[in-house]
């Protein structure tokens, strides 16, 4: 409370004596400040300086481990980058090897069209060739048949038999057009 300050004391029995009784004013007692003794100051100190100490101890703490974290981060992220290196040159390496595949692909695309070109060529070879040899086969029978009877009419002729000679020429003579027809 404020020093010099009137408040009014109540009385201690109340006793009615007049209608109008005024309160007496008595002047209130000043309260002392109490001081700290040295100890009190040394108490407060050591608290302060125990929440400080704790305070900083928990910080100290904190900040190793935020470290040890840090490390532990760090010792993973670089495992990882070595990681996704060595997963990137091997990548590099798959493309080039697909790319080389792919060339390599084109290339016996390339080959196996031209040899399914040259097999298409070599087959229509061998059947005109085959027809050809059908064709010399047939000239040849054509020849040996008309030699045949050639041969066996010069020998009616020089054994002096000249109608067996004609009879002769007469049954090879299809066999002699034939011949001289298709050898051109």
């Amino acid at each position: 409370m404020a020093p010099n300050r009137l408040v009014a004391a109540r009385p201690a029995v109340t006793v009615d004596l007049a209608p109008a009784v005024r309160p007496v004013l008595v002047e209130a007692p000043q309260r002392r400040r109490a001081r700290l003794t040295r100890r009190g100051w040394w108490v407060i100190g050591a608290t302060a300086c125990s929440v400080v100490g704790a305070a900083l101890g928990y910080l100290i703490v904190d900040q190793i481990q935020q470290r040890d974290q840090f490390g532990d981060s760090q010792t993973s992220l670089r495992i990882t980058h070595q990681y996704a290196t060595v997963v990137s040159s091997d990548l590099a390496a798959l493309r080039h090897d697909l790319a080389v595949l792919k060339t390599q692909v084109g290339n016996d695309t390339t080959a196996l069209n031209q040899d399914a070109s040259q097999l298409e060529g070599a087959q229509t070879a061998l059947t005109a060739t085959q027809a050809h040899v059908s064709q010399q086969a047939t000239l040849i029978t054509s020849l040996q048949s008309c030699l045949g009877g050639v041969e066996q009419a010069l020998n009616a002729l020089s054994v002096g038999k000249q109608g067996r000679a004609i009879d002769l020429l007469n049954s090879v003579s299809t066999s002699c057009t034939a011949a001289a027809t298709a050898s051109g």
